[in-house]
């Protein structure tokens, strides 16, 4: 091999191996930036607002009430819990550079039990409780500030369906009755929103932490109010309201 020859092979060597580590670099980002599917679980706190159940008193024949009388009751919630799961896909960098994109299918349970409420603007002791099952198709949006950031916020919204499934009853606050004489029942599936901001962190490669408050909204629900005094099970009225949440809550995610 001439001198000439040899000294461009050597030429050739150190460009080449310039060309594969820039390469090797590219795919290490390009892997970071990579997404894919992953599961997610949570659970937390949820904090049902008061709600209003309205409607008109049609009640059959032999039960209390006044056929065309106004049926209101507000009701209040203690502090309920909520656990989610989800399986989604995340993307690649977005259209926008520093938003990374993902969306879900989630399943979704809260309960809360009845903390009080008035019927009519009256007196009563109110119990019970109320549960909602969700099934949301949901976007997320993570907010990228630097390619090494261990702790990422993000925020979202999803759409579905809500079922909500009522159990509340009460009875006169007079010294008299001591077990429900009237309650509202029934379960009623709706249209179901919500919209949440949080902050991921990064455990490893494949798994995150995250902390998220939401707020999940369930459009009005028909139900109705029930006359069930020593074992009864009389019609009174139709009601209808809307279940409006709020929780907060921690959960674990693993990418495959």
């Amino acid at each position: 091999m001439s001198y000439l020859s040899k000294k461009r092979a050597f030429a050739v060597i150190p460009a080449s191996f310039i060309a594969i580590m820039m390469s090797t670099s590219a795919m290490a980002q390009q892997s970071e930036d990579e997404g894919g599917v992953y599961v997610s679980v949570a659970g937390g706190f949820e904090f049902f607002t008061d709600s209003e159940f309205v409607g008109v008193q049609n009640p059959d024949m032999g039960v209390p009430g006044m056929a065309g009388a106004p049926a209101v009751a507000d009701v209040d919630f203690d502090t309920g819990y909520n656990i989610r799961g989800a399986i989604g896909y995340e993307f690649s960098r977005g259209f926008v550079s520093f938003l990374k994109p993902s969306i879900e299918l989630e399943l979704g349970y809260a309960e809360a039990d009845v903390g009080g409420g008035v019927f009519n603007g009256g007196n009563q002791i109110f119990d019970g409780d109320i549960n909602v099952v969700t099934v949301q198709a949901n976007y997320n949006s993570d907010i990228i500030f630097s390619d090494n950031q261990k702790i990422t916020p993000y925020f979202g919204g999803g759409l579905g369906i809500g079922v909500v499934d009522s159990n509340i009853v009460y009875f006169p606050n007079n010294g008299v009755a001591t077990a429900a004489t009237f309650g509202i029942f029934g379960s009623s599936t709706q249209f179901s929103t919500n919209s949440r901001i949080g902050l991921k962190a990064k455990l490893s490669d494949n798994f995150d932490i995250f902390a998220e408050g939401r707020y999940t909204r369930i459009s009005s629900g028909d139900f109705e109010r029930r006359f069930v005094a020593g074992g009864a099970n009389g019609f009174n009225a139709d009601v209808s309201g809307d279940v409006d949440t709020f929780s907060l809550g921690i959960g674990l995610r693993t990418r495959f």
